[in-house]
C-alpha cells in the first residue's frame, strides 16, 4: 500500500510500503535474526554466526580462503615471489636487477644485481671449450696454407670446419671476426653440429646482406648447438627452420639489419632452446617465432628497432601462427628481461605463450605516429581463426604504453604478477590501462581473463577493463589507478562493460580482492553481470578535474544499448568512498552480509549515500540482508523509483536512515522482512523511511 500522512509514525503492521510523496516517513521494527545470532550478523550453512564484511568461510573481506583453512591477504604472498624477485612489502614482488641500464654487450636477468658479460672469456686460444679428437678447430688468424682442422692447423673459416665436421662434432672457434654467412643444413650431408666460440666478446660472425641470416640452420640439423658467439650483419642474425631441439646458448645477437633471431616452420617442424643470451638493437623483432616452439630462459631482449622501410614494427618477442601450414606457435619465456621494444614487448597471435619469472618493461610507441607500446599482447589470429593463450606467472610488466597486458579474442591467466605504471599513448595521452581484455573487433570473439593473487597499480584510465568478455579476479590488489592524462577523467579500478554497439554482456567474478585508492569508481559494471564476494572496495578518490564521483561500486544499465546490469554483492567491505558506497541502476541486485561505511559527500557537499538503488530504463529491484551501513554523509539507503526488499540490516549514524523518491515516473517501494535497526550513536530503534526530496545519482559515462 502507499504510505500517507494518516499512517502512524510507528507502523509496525506495514510489512510492505511505497513512498510516493515528499516528507512521508515511518519507522519499521522487526524480529531479530536466528536465536543467538543477532542482526545484522548471519548464520552460515554450517551454523556459524558471522559479522557483515566476513565471508562464509570465516575469512574477512580482502582475503582469499585457502583449502587449509587459512586466509590469504589479497596481493602476492611473499612466498609466491618468483626466483629472482623479492617481496616489496606492499603486496607485490620486485625483481633484483641493476639500478641502471646495462651497457651494450652486457646483461642482467632477474636475480642479478650487477651487469655482466654474456659469457666469461676463459684463458687460452680455445678457452674452456670441451675439445677432443673429433673437434674441428677454427682460427681466422692462422697464416698457414695447410689447414686440417687440428688445433695446430685450424681452418680459417667456419664454413670449412662445418663441411669437415662429423655429425655431432664440436666446431671450436678462436678469437676473431668472421665475415661470412654460416650455413648448418642438410646439404651436402644432413648432420647436427656444435658450433661454439670461446666467448661472444672475442668471437663475432658478421653476415652479409645477400642471404637470409648470418647463421642459417635448416632441415637435417636437429640437435645442433650454437654458443659463445656474437652475431651481427646485414640480414637476420640467426634463422632456424626445419630442425628441432636446436640449442642457442650464451650468444650476443646485435645490430642486425633485420630480425635478431627468426624461428619458423617453412621447412618442417622447428624448435629452439635459447638460453643465457642477449639480443639487442635488431630490427622488426628481437626474437620471431612462427608455427614453431621456442623456449627462452635467462635471456635479455632489448632495444628492438623498427623496420627501416616504414618504421612500423620493433617487437621484442613475437610468436605467431602460420596461416598456410596452420601450425600454432609456442613460447615459453622464463627468468628473462624484455625491454625498450617498439609497439609490443611480447606479441602472441593465435599461439600459446607461458611467461614465468620475467620482466617486460618500457615498451615504446610506434615511431611513425606514437601509437601503441603495449607490454604483452595476445590476440586471435585473423588468418587462422585461432585464439591466443597466455599464462603469465611471477612476473613484472611495467612502464609500457597504452596497455600493460592486452587480450583480444583470446584467453589469459595471470598469477602472482605485478602490472604497474602503464603510460598513456604518446600521441593523444589516452589509455594507459593495466590489463585490457576485449572481444576481437573483426570476429566478435570473446576474451577471457583469470587474474589471481596479483598486484595491478599506478596505471591510467583503468586498472582492469573487460569489454564484452569474461573476467575472474581472485585475491588481487587493484590500486591507485590514475585518470587519463588527457582530460583527467576515469582512473577506475575494475571495469566491465557490454559491447558499445550490440549490448552483448561482459561478466565479472571478483573475489577476495582489494580495490583501493582509484579515481571516480572503484568497481564498475555497465550493462553486464557482476558477482563480488569477500572484496574490499575503499578510498576511491573524486576525479581531480571537478571533484565529482569517487564511488565505491557503480553498477548500471546502459541506455545506449538497452543492456541491463546485475549485481550480487556478498561478504564485502565498502568504505571511505565518495558520493555513494554502492550505487546500482540495475534490474537484479542482491546485497548480503556486507559492511558499507564512511561514505562521504563529494567536493560540493552533494550525495553521500551508503547504498543507492535507482531506475531509469525500467524499474530496478534490490534485495538487501544481513548488512551494516554506517557513517554515511546523507542516507544509509536511498531508493529512486526502485523496489527494495531488506531485512536484518543495521543502519547507524546517517542524516537519513532510508530515503525513497519517485524517479522518472516510478515510485519507490520497500518490503521490510524485519530485523533492521537504526540510530546514532547506537542502532537501537526502528528505521525511519522518508521522502526528503534528495538528489538522485548521475549516470557514469563508460570508458571507451
Amino acid at each position: 500500500m502507499f504510505l500517507s500522512r494518516a499512517c502512524p509514525i510507528l507502523a509496525l503492521a506495514c510489512a510492505a510500503l511505497a513512498i510516493g510523496c515528499g516528507g512521508d516517513e515511518t519507522a519499521l521494527v522487526g524480529p531479530t535474526s536466528e536465536a543467538g545470532c543477532p542482526a545484522p550478523n548471519r548464520v552460515t550453512a554450517d551454523g556459524r554466526c558471522i559479522e557483515p564484511g566476513v565471508q562464509d568461510n570465516g575469512c574477512p573481506a580482502g582475503t582469499l580462503g585457502l583449502e587449509d583453512g587459512t586466509c590469504q591477504p589479497a596481493g602476492i604472498p611473499p612466498e609466491m615471489c618468483a626466483a629472482g624477485f623479492e617481496p616489496d612489502g606492499k603486496q607485490g614482488c620486485e625483481p633484483v636487477l641493476p639500478a641502471e641500464p646495462c651497457p651494450k654487450g652486457q646483461m642482467a636477468v632477474p636475480g642479478e644485481a650487477n651487469c655482466r658479460p654474456v659469457m666469461p672469456c676463459a684463458p687460452g686460444k680455445w678457452g674452456d671449450l670441451p675439445v677432443d679428437e673429433t673437434t674441428e678447430h677454427v682460427d681466422g688468424s692462422y697464416a698457414g696454407g695447410d689447414s686440417d682442422g687440428s688445433a695446430e692447423k685450424p681452418w680459417k673459416t667456419i664454413g670449412e670446419a662445418l663441411k669437415a665436421a662429423a655429425p655431432g662434432a664440436l666446431v671450436a672457434v678462436a678469437a676473431g671476426i668472421y665475415a661470412e654467412d654460416v650455413f648448418i643444413k642438410a646439404e651436402p650431408v644432413a648432420k647436427p653440429v656444435r658450433l661454439w666460440g670461446v666467448c661472444p666478446d672475442k668471437v663475432a660472425i658478421v653476415g652479409s646482406k645477400s642471404d637470409l641470416a648470418a647463421v642459417y640452420i635448416r632441415e637435417g640439423a636437429s640437435g645442433s648447438e650454437v654458443g659463445g658467439l656474437a652475431i651481427t650483419g646485414g640480414a637476420d642474425g640467426l634463422f632456424l627452420s626445419g630442425s628441432e631441439d636446436v640449442v642457442v646458448d650464451r650468444v650476443w645477437v646485435h645490430d642486425t639489419a633485420d630480425r635478431g633471431i627468426g624461428v619458423q616452420d617453412d621447412y618442417g617442424p622447428t624448435s629452439i632452446a635459447l638460453r643465457g643470451s642477449l639480443a639487442e638493437q635488431s630490427h622488426e623483432a628481437g626474437v620471431y617465432v612462427a608455427g614453431s616452439v621456442a623456449t627462452i630462459e635467462g635471456t635479455v631482449v632489448r632495444t628492438t628497432l623498427p623496420e627501416a622501410s616504414d618504421q612500423p614494427l620493433g617487437c621484442g618477442i613475437s610468436v605467431q601462427a602460420r596461416p598456410y601450414a596452420g601450425g600454432r606457435g609456442t613460447l615459453v619465456l622464463r627468468g628473462s628481461l624484455v625491454e625498450h621494444s617498439r609497439i609490443t614487448g611480447v606479441h602472441v597471435s593465435g599461439s600459446d605463450a607461458t611467461i614465468e619469472g620475467s620482466v617486460v618493461r618500457a615498451t615504446l610507441p610506434q615511431a611513425s605516429d606514437q601509437l601503441f607500446g603495449c607490454g604483452i599482447s595476445v590476440q586471435q589470429d585473423l588468418s587462422t581463426g585461432g585464439r591466443g593463450t597466455l599464462v603469465l606467472r611471477g612476473s613484472l610488466v611495467e612502464q609500457n604504453h597504452e596497455f600493460g597486458v592486452h587480450v583480444s579474442g583470446s584467453d589469459a591467466t595471470i598469477e602472482s604478477t605485478v602490472v604497474r605504471v602503464t603510460l598513456p599513448q604518446a600521441s593523444d595521452q589516452l589509455f594507459g590501462r593495466g590489463i585490457n581484455v576485449q572481444h576481437e573487433p573483426a570476429t566478435g570473439e570473446r576474451a577471457t581473463l583469470a587474474l589471481r593473487g596479483s598486484l595491478v597499480e599506478k596505471n591510467h584510465d583503468a586498472g582492469v577493463l573487460a569489454i564484452r568478455s569474461d573476467a575472474i579476479v581472485e585475491g588481487a590488489v587493484v590500486r591507485a589507478t590514475l585518470p587519463q592524462a588527457s582530460g583527467q577523467l576515469f582512473g577506475w579500478g575494475v571495469d566491465v562493460q557490454d559491447h558499445p554497439d550490440t549490448g552483448e554482456r561482459a561478466t565479472l567474478a571478483l573475489r577476495g580482492s582489494l580495490v583501493e585508492q582509484n579515481y571516480e569508481i572503484g568497481v564498475f559494471a555497465g550493462g553486464s553481470d557482476a558477482t563480488i564476494e569477500g572484496t574490499v572496495v575503499r578510498a576511491t578518490l573524486p576525479r581531480p578535474s571537478d571533484q565529482l564521483f569517487g564511488r565505491g561500486i557503480n553498477v548500471e544499465d546502459r541506455p545506449e544499448t538497452d543492456a541491463h546490469a546485475t549485481l550480487a554483492l556478498r561478504g564485502s567491505l565498502v568504505e571511505q568512498n565518495s558520493e555513494f558506497g554502492v550505487v546500482v541502476g540495475g534490474l537484479d541486485v542482491t546485497v548480503e552480509g556486507c559492511r558499507i561505511a564512511n561514505t562521504l559527500s563529494n567536493g560540493f557537499g552533494r550525495f553521500g549515500d551508503g547504498l543507492s538503488v535507482f531506475s531509469y530504463m525500467q524499474p530496478a529491484s534490490a534485495s538487501i540482508s544481513a548488512t551494516r551501513i554506517e557513517q554515511s554523509a546523507r542516507a544509509a539507503l536511498s531508493n529512486f523509483g526502485a523496489s527494495v526488499t531488506y531485512g536484518s540490516t543495521l543502519m547507524q549514524c546517517q542524516l537519513y536512515d532510508i530515503d525513497g523518491e519517485t524517479y522518472a515516473g516510478d515510485k519507490s517501494s520497500f518490503d521490510h522482512h524485519g530485523g533492521s535497526l537504526c540510530g546514532c550513536p547506537l542502532a537501537d530503534r526502528g528505521c525511519i523511511v522518508k521522502s526528503a526530496g534528495i538528489e538522485p545519482p548521475e549516470l557514469a559515462a563508460p570508458i571507451h
